[in-house]
């Protein structure tokens, strides 16, 4: 579950005019691998991150008056973890909360090499698919493709990634050789 919206704290944060303090939050189902996580918050011309404590909680003030994208780098096998926005609005204070399921069973590979594009007209904003082979991988699997900060944020790549006898499509606007830093596949 994602929430962005209001902190409903029991005290009340004094925020100067012209800044937003995002309280930043996470909590893993296992209660494990909270401390230590790494919060990333990037807009325009702006971009700085915030180690949690041991409870899994950071803080950060920003510039009002901006779209912020907010990321976490975590250890463990969590899903659930996608990059969330929030506007920031002057003199307010802005809870962003990552909620992270552990999944034993998953399966992990990383540092994977998308080369291989053929032409494909399934999605039409993404015209090329590469398939990324995973032996014993059916699709009756669930997957979850998770892309380099810089990849995932030029809109290049679709959003969703599929299953099939072998491996994993994923679809994209160009044809580059990119490196894929995980996928998670969850056997059904």
């Amino acid at each position: 579950m994602t929430i962005v919206g209001a902190f409903l704290g029991s005290g009340v944060e004094l925020v100067p005019a012209g800044s937003c303090l995002l309280k930043l939050q996470v909590v893993t189902s296992d209660r494990q691998s909270m401390g230590g996580a790494i919060f990333t918050v990037t807009g325009t011309g702006f971009s700085q991150t915030a180690t949690a404590d041991a409870s899994g909680r950071a803080e950060i003030t920003v510039p009002s008056g901006y779209t912020y994208t907010v990321a976490l780098t975590h250890s463990g096998l969590y899903f659930n973890d996608e990059a969330q926005t929030v506007i920031a609005e002057s003199a307010t204070t802005k809870f962003v909360y990552f909620d992270l399921i552990n999944d034993e069973q998953a399966e992990v590979y990383t540092n994977l090499s998308a080369s291989t594009w053929t032409s494909d007209s399934t999605y039409e904003d993404f015209p090329y698919r590469c398939d990324i082979a995973i032996q014993g991988v059916t699709s009756a699997d669930y997957a979850e493709v998770v892309f380099s900060m810089a990849d995932a944020m030029s809109g290049e790549y679709g959003p969703i990634c599929e299953t099939h006898t072998g491996g994993v499509y994923i679809y994209s606007e160009n044809n580059d050789t990119i490196t894929i830093p995980t996928i998670y596949i969850r056997r059904n």
